[in-house]
């Protein structure tokens, strides 16, 4: 029903009412004064009659006013807004109704609408120059990559193809494969690139700067006809989620067909030349072992010396003739962190078995092909799983000046050299690959031994070579070290609890933690920007189990901080307080002993906040630079870099929370070593020794 039809139903209904309540209340008036003449009666009904009809017309009257000044031009202006708001393009103008009574509203619709087709007009004008920007752009890149050498292919999260160019369609053998929209795997095979973009979701999970987030990888195409080496780099949005990726590809089958004829020729001279060595070495023996030989015997085997050293020379020549110009070729390698590679084999190895692998230590980069190494370690544990039933390995890394050892450790019998070796064999359980773990260490140069190790425990060790060097840059310059800092108020000090006192250092569970201020006094407004910790069992440092964050101190940093750690006031400006953040560490921390280095620092302000945050840190606290005061008293300097020289332990993030909490993990293991050796064993000695280095430490200080 539409507005004039219900008015209209209304004053009807309200002339109808009128009439008859009319003529009911005078015929009523007339009965109630004894009047009961009918045509007196008939009369007055007819007059009540009439004075409603009257109002009946009156209100038609005022309808049809109603209708020509509000309803109509109501009606009319809606109709022209629902058009000018149903139409994409908004052309058509709205007419003002004549006679109306509506007021500025009219003027308002119309002035609304000319800002809408203002707005459309500027937004399709817009949208057309973002597309001529875009096409431009797409020309540009069209025509760059054009140039490229190497094939290119961009591809959305779901592995379709986005973007790609002519290079790349001259790497790939079916040019119907690769197209837009296409899946990416129905060109080239799927592990390789998997476990790249595997290994850069983690990194960006983790943090890494977008720079970080690029990854080497060598695969193949579909129709194993080609062999490429390529980087495939991760495209973020906004949010820093996955929005899509880039690859860069290389065909090296030339490169793959040296490096096999290198194998080849590694093997000849293994194995081609052993035999006439052999033979060789021989005949030399016997007739230095019977000088007095008859002629006929001793020319034999002169002949023999002869033939052999011609055969030896003969394949010589012929091999550095093959050699040359294959002297510098190398497997495609990159450089892998050990946390990525941890994480990677330990999802691989639980598909097929309950077997878990836990990253323990300061993880290393080392140089390597990750997949090939994936692959490696994954068949090698599976093995290890099988033959004695091991379902816990940890993973450390360990660098020295020429290599990084990964060393696989746990509990229970070294594997023999000789079931190693014969493991050397076999090919890989991946497909398209058909490599074998031989094939795998000799492109890294390198071998697999296991080793017994004290409490029942073995190692697996794989050494592997050292990251690529970075650019050379000048020295940094050295920053000062925070000061010592010492309070023994009862705020700061603890004491060891009666329940774990007595308990051996090494079977204490413990987190060591960091934390980066705006200064260096607490009491004097200063407050923490960033928190970290990591845990700490069985005298293992669980990489993988750590607590980081960056905290809103609700102040501005000063430029004195922000040179030792970095962090910027816009890097927190959207971080929590530390109201939020300290109930989160503690849930970390639980009931584990605190460590850290000069750690009444740390605590003065993590216990300053105790009340505002709600919680209470009252888990007992080692330090470690009063436990190097205790060890090393001689010492001049005790500052966690002048420490962890003295026990050439690598900080590759230091004056970052994690980094130092890493570092300084690495350096209590350490200091457990050496405790032990001074009889100091459980934690009561440890604490109580401390002590006593603090108070002496502060004594030193007045002279």
């Amino acid at each position: 029903m539409t507005t004039r039809q219900w008015i209209a139903t209304w004053c009807a209904a309200i002339a109808l009412g009128g009439y008859l309540a009319s003529a009911l209340v005078v015929r009523w008036s007339l009965l109630a004064a004894g009047i009961d003449d009918e045509a007196l009666l008939t009369g007055g009904t007819v007059k009540a009659g009439a004075a409603g009809l009257a109002l009946a017309l009156a209100l038609l009257a005022l309808f049809l006013l109603v209708d020509r000044w509000l309803i109509s031009p109501a009606d009319a202006l809606g109709r022209q807004a629902r058009r000018q708001a149903q139409s994409k393009l908004g052309e058509h103008p709205i007419d003002v109704p004549q006679g109306h009574r509506l007021g500025p509203l009219p003027q308002a619709v119309v002035a609304l609408a000319d800002q809408l087709r203002l707005a459309r007009r500027d937004m399709v004008r817009a949208m057309e120059t973002a597309t001529a920007e875009v096409a431009r752009q797409k020309e540009w890149l069209e025509a760059i990559l054009l140039d490229f050498s190497d094939g290119v292919v961009v591809c959305d999260p779901q592995h379709r193809v986005l973007l790609y160019n002519q290079a790349a369609v001259r790497l790939l053998p079916s040019v119907q494969a690769l197209g837009l929209g296409r899946p990416l795997f129905a060109c080239l095979t799927r592990e390789p690139i998997l476990h790249a973009l595997e290994r850069l979701d983690y990194r960006r999970a983790e943090g890494g700067a977008a720079a970080e987030l690029v990854a080497p990888f060598v695969c193949a195409t579909l129709d194993a006809s080609t062999m490429l080496q390529g980087r495939v780099a991760l495209i973020l949005g906004p949010v820093r989620e996955v929005d899509g990726y880039a690859i860069t590809l290389t065909d090296i089958r030339s490169e793959i067909a040296g490096l096999t004829r290198m194998t080849t020729l590694r093997r000849a001279l293994g194995y081609g030349l052993r035999g006439p060595a052999a033979s060789l070495r021989a005949a030399a023996e016997t007739l230095a072992g019977f000088p007095a030989m008859e002629a006929v015997q001793r020319r034999a085997f002169e002949q023999v010396i002869v033939a052999e050293a011609t055969e030896i020379a003969r394949q010589i020549d012929t091999l550095s003739g093959e050699y040359r110009g294959h002297e510098l070729l190398r497997w495609p390698m990159g450089d892998i962190h050990a946390a990525d590679l941890a994480a990677c084999v330990g999802r691989a190895l639980a598909e097929d078995s309950p077997a878990t692998v836990t990253l323990v230590g300061i993880p290393q980069w080392l140089r390597g092909d990750s997949f090939s190494l994936l692959l490696l370690l994954k068949t090698v544990l599976g093995h290890i799983h099988r033959l004695n039933g091991a379902t816990a390995f940890d993973l450390e890394t360990r660098t020295t000046d020429r290599q990084v050892y990964v060393d696989v450790s746990w509990s229970g019998p070294a594997v023999p050299s000789a079931v190693i070796e014969s493991w050397q064999g076999e090919q890989l359980d991946a497909v398209h690959t058909g490599l074998t773990i031989r094939d795998v260490l000799e492109r890294h140069g390198t071998d697999l031994w296991c080793l017994d190790q004290a409490g029942g425990r073995a190692l697996l060790r794989l050494p592997l070579p050292l990251p690529a060097a970075e650019p050379l840059k000048g020295p940094p310059r050295p920053l000062p070290p925070r000061p010592e800092f010492y309070d023994f108020s009862p705020v700061t000090r603890s004491e060891a609890p009666a329940a774990i006192a007595d308990r051996p250092l090494r079977d204490l569970d413990y987190v060591v933690f960091d934390t980066e201020t705006t200064g260096l006094r607490p009491t004097d407004g200063d407050e923490i920007i960033a928190l970290a910790g990591v845990r700490v069992v069985n005298q293992r440092i669980l990489s993988a189990e750590r607590f980081e964050r960056l905290i809103n101190p609700k102040r501005k940093i000063g430029r004195g901080s922000i040179r030792f750690h970095g962090i910027t006031d816009d890097m927190v400006a959207d971080k929590p307080p530390i109201e939020v953040v300290l109930p989160q560490f503690k849930a970390f921390v639980g009931d584990s002993v605190l460590v850290a280095h000069n750690a009444a620092f740390d605590l003065k302000f993590l216990r300053m906040k105790e009340t505002a945050s709600q919680v209470s840190f009252a888990n007992p606290a080692i330090d470690t630079l009063l436990l190097s005061v205790l060890i090393d008293r001689d010492e001049q300097s005790h500052s966690l870099d002048s420490v962890l020289d003295r026990f050439s332990i690598p900080a590759p993030n230091r004056h970052t929370a994690l980094g130092d909490a890493m570092a300084t993990a690495e350096l209590f293991l350490r200091l457990v070593d050496r405790l032990e050796s001074i009889g100091i064993r459980t934690l009561r000695e440890a604490m109580s020794a401390s002590n006593m280095a603090a108070e002496m430490r502060q004594v030193q200080e007045h002279f």
